[in-house]
């Protein structure tokens, strides 16, 4: 197979040095190994896990600055994070279920700025305190319970978009939230992260604004459990 020979392409302008940043080969790759419906093919990731870690390699020697406007950074998180769980996932499969691994999300495996970082540290330390919940369903975990990974990279341009489109999807999704007007019964997603869902407006309101069914502050609200086992 072709050697992957850049991830990310950077055009710094002279004048102002903006950056335009696409992610090209990710994408690429996205569309070779996961289907319309999020679903991973990794025993064909597994015949070109060469292609996964050039391009988390290459994500690894690019370091967001003070240049980059906040929708390059979140983009570049969002797409760094999913790169490397398809990575891992990949490295250790088949498994069940990524918590067959060790720590998965709290092991420092991730290349950056000279060290390694976790999952865990790229969405607590440095995704959520964005203050935008919508983060929340670009990530993927490899779960059934999860939100489904895209199959093509995020980008800077629609960000915006496109993560009102993920969050869209997956609180109209009835595998993950059970909406009725007497009760609903939601994602384990919004209670483990449930302030961030109430900066401005309450966990009601978020809900409705993505939601064909909506809801009141009288809907009894539940929390189902989290299915870890692999999504395919």
């Amino acid at each position: 197979m072709k050697r992957i020979i850049l991830l990310l392409l950077l055009t710094v302008s002279l004048s102002g040095f903006s950056q335009v940043i696409t992610f090209s080969e990710y994408d690429d790759f996205l569309k070779k190994h996961v289907s319309s419906k999020g679903i991973v093919d990794f025993d064909k990731v597994l015949k070109n896990i060469k292609d996964i870690n050039t391009i988390t390699y290459n994500f690894s020697k690019i370091s967001p600055n003070k240049s980059w406007s906040p929708a390059e950074v979140k983009t570049y998180w969002i797409n760094v994070y999913n790169a490397n769980i398809i990575k891992l996932l990949a490295e250790n499969y088949p498994i069940k279920s990524i918590n067959y691994i060790r720590d998965p999300f709290k092991m420092d495996f991730i290349d950056f700025d000279g060290g390694k970082i976790s999952l865990d540290y790229i969405q607590h330390e440095i995704l959520r305190p964005m203050n935008d919940p919508r983060v929340h369903f670009a990530i993927f975990s490899t779960a059934i319970s999860s939100p489904l990974l895209r199959n093509t990279a995020y980008t800077s341009n629609s960000i915006d978009y496109d993560l009102d489109v993920a969050t869209s999807l997956f609180i109209n999704d009835a595998s993950k939230n059970i909406l009725g007007t007497a009760s609903s019964q939601l994602s384990k997603v919004f209670e483990w992260y449930f302030t961030d869902f109430i900066g401005h407006v309450t966990i009601v309101d978020f809900i409705n604004k993505y939601s064909t069914t909506h809801i009141s502050a009288e809907t009894k609200l539940t929390f189902s459990e989290y299915d870890w086992n692999l999504y395919k």
